[in-house]
């Protein structure tokens, strides 16, 4: 039922009550007629038109002699250059035919050639009245989208009007409730709100506005809250004001009070809509509306005897307003039908039109995609070639670290074995043989279980397994395990890490993460000198620090310790080999656990290796 009273509240300002006019319709069209034809002036004669009384109402029953008169003043005000009097006069023939001869394609062409006018004179009170008959033409031939598009339209142009027109925020409100598009009435109810305030509206225009946007406010859970604010405002506002400046906004102000449970001043509002006493057929849907306002008022009154009494007045209104709308349409079936006709080849060609340009920007789309996904994979390939070429090279200088710095412990052992077979060596070589050698097969096993994680690594098998870790214990774990080699040089290694520091983090990487940089400091630093580690937690954050008194390294070692590469190998005090892999591993290991780290260093001032991990 409301869907039919949102269409006739649309289409019966024109298409009512027949039988009311036929006795005066003929004198009006002559009395106008005279008055055209007798006016001196093409500007009097147009003024004629455009202050014609009542005009779509009393002359609709003969729409053809009022519709000749329309044009012939219609031609006259564009001879003339007055755009003003054009699209007023524009607006009103496309009203005849959308509702009377039922031509909408004309209407359609009608209207749009006003709004370019109205547009370019900045005219934006007619922008609006046009865009709104616009979206009711699209509603009547069920086109959603555009017929949103011209309510958008509206609204847009209604922000920029200084005459107070609330039917555009009205109607799409309403749509969008029926096609379920809550949000988009929210939106709506909120523009009319703003557009009410930002001009200091009277109470009536207010109360309409607000109760709108509460209309769809009391719908939504999440609002209530908002919904019972507005309500209040309303009920504020309903009592600032006792008669209603246009008299077919009595039902819209009945349904407000209705909406906000003030059923008197509902029944109140929608009375007055009855004692208007120059009230004429236009306004037979505002009649159904306040009809069915109070019925359903007096029922929740609990005046049953009332409520049933205008729930027939509504019904016997609604049965004969359908009647005149049934008689007009079958008198004007082949004016109709023709316009279907019109309207179905003109809707043919925009789908056809249509259809060409999606495939079109189909096509477009697809040699766009293709392209794409040829150059994705292009640069997907070349990437890999770039990083199997990175892969080889540095599998190249792996190998070639590994043959260097092995070749050198393996000949000694095999020179041991042979002296030793030979008898060659006394009891005290055998002994300092010994312990050298064992000192580079050391050296050797830690090169090797380096080359072991760092591969492990690459193929993606040491994902951290972080769990609450005691630093401390790890630290003198791997102390002891390095005490000789340090023992060896008079190296001199300090824990200052307190008992109860605990880290988030894999303790397997930990472990080999602090071996690797007490070796690499072991390496670098001199006879008698010193390496410390020491801890610290701040904003989050826990630092390791491991420093030591050794040789120091140059800027430009610096910007290579993370590579591999020969040339980072050095070296230590002692003629110590490695690969200079340790670090690469370091490095993988504290960015998966999550860390970083720094290293600061001047040639001959020691070396300094900062890591920091985040605190859970």
């Amino acid at each position: 039922m409301s869907r039919i009273l949102v269409v006739l509240g649309v289409m019966l300002c024109a298409l009512s009550s027949i039988q009311a006019q036929q006795k005066n319709t003929a004198s009006k069209i002559d009395s106008l007629a005279k008055h055209f034809y007798s006016a001196k002036t093409n500007a009097a004669k147009i003024q004629v038109m455009l202050n014609a009384p009542t005009r779509i109402n009393e002359y609709f029953e003969k729409p053809d002699p009022i519709l000749k008169l329309y044009k012939k003043a219609l031609v006259l005000a564009e001879s003339i250059g007055d755009k003003k009097s054009t699209i007023s006069l524009l607006i009103e023939i496309a009203y005849f035919e959308t509702y009377i001869t039922s031509d909408e394609p004309k209407a359609f062409q009608l209207y749009s050639k006003a709004l370019t006018y109205a547009e370019e004179e900045k005219d934006y009170t007619s922008c609006a009245i046009i865009s709104f008959e616009l979206a009711a033409i699209n509603e009547h031939q069920n086109l959603r989208n555009e017929m949103y598009k011209y309510f958008s339209k509206a609204i847009e142009f209604n922000q920029k009007s200084q005459v107070l027109y609330l039917r555009p925020y009205r109607w799409a409100y309403a749509m969008y409730l029926e096609d379920n598009r809550i949000n988009e009435a929210l939106e709506v109810g909120r523009q009319a709100v703003r557009y009410v305030d930002e001009r200091s509206a009277p109470a009536e225009f207010k109360a309409l506005a607000y109760g709108y946007y509460y209309a769809v406010l009391k719908r939504m859970p999440n609002k209530q809250k908002e919904a019972a604010i507005y309500k209040n405002r309303i009920v504020e506002l309903l009592r600032q004001f006792k008669t209603i400046s246009e008299t077919n906004q009595s039902d819209d102000i009945a349904t407000v009070c209705y909406e906000v449970e003030q059923y008197k001043l509902a029944i109140f509002f929608a009375n007055q809509l009855f004692t208007k006493t120059d009230m004429d057929s236009q306004l037979d849907a505002s009649k159904i509306h306040c009809y069915e306002m109070l019925s359903a008022s007096y029922e929740r009154l609990g005046d049953y005897p009332k409520s049933l009494e205008f729930y027939k007045e509504y019904s016997t209104t609604y049965v004969k307003v359908l009647k005149n709308m049934l008689t007009l349409e079958s008198g004007r079936k082949v004016i109709r039908a023709e316009g279907e006709r019109n309207l179905l080849m003109k809707q043919n060609e925009v789908e056809k039109e249509r259809f060409y340009r999606n495939l079109s920007f189909a096509i477009a789309a697809f040699v766009l995609l293709l392209g794409g996904v040829i150059v994705v994979f292009y640069k997907r390939e070349q990437r890999q070639k770039q990083e199997l070429t990175q892969l080889n090279a540095t599998k190249d200088k792996l190998f070639a670290i590994l043959s260097h710095d092995l070749r050198s412990p393996v000949g000694a052992l095999e020179n041991n074995v042979m002296l030793t077979n030979w008898g060659a060596l006394t009891q005290d070589e055998f002994v300092e043989t010994t312990q050298n050698l064992g000192q580079e097969i050391r050296q050797v096993r830690t090169m090797l279980d380096n080359v072991l994680h760092w591969s492990i690594s690459q193929l993606g098998g040491m994902k951290p397994h972080p769990k609450t870790t005691f630093v401390l214990p790890i630290i003198e774990a791997e102390i002891k395990l390095l005490h000789a080699s340090a023992q060896a040089k008079g190296i001199k290694m300090t824990s200052l890490v307190a008992p109860e520091a605990q880290l988030m983090v894999d303790s397997n990487h930990l472990a080999i993460i602090i071996r690797n940089l007490l070796q690499n400091a072991i390496k670098f630093t001199p006879t008698q000198g010193e390496i410390s580690i020491k801890s610290a937690e701040k904003e989050k954050q826990f630092q390791l620090e491991i420093k030591d008194t050794g040789i120091g390294i140059s800027q430009e070692q610096l910007r290579k310790l993370f590579t591999i590469n020969e040339s980072s190998s050095q070296q230590g005090t002692s003629q110590e080999k490695g690969t200079g892999l340790g670090l690469v591993l370091v490095k993988e290991l504290v960015v998966a656990n999550k860390g970083t780290i720094e290293i600061r260093s001047e040639i001959g001032k020691g070396c300094t290796c900062s890591i920091t991990f985040q605190q859970s």
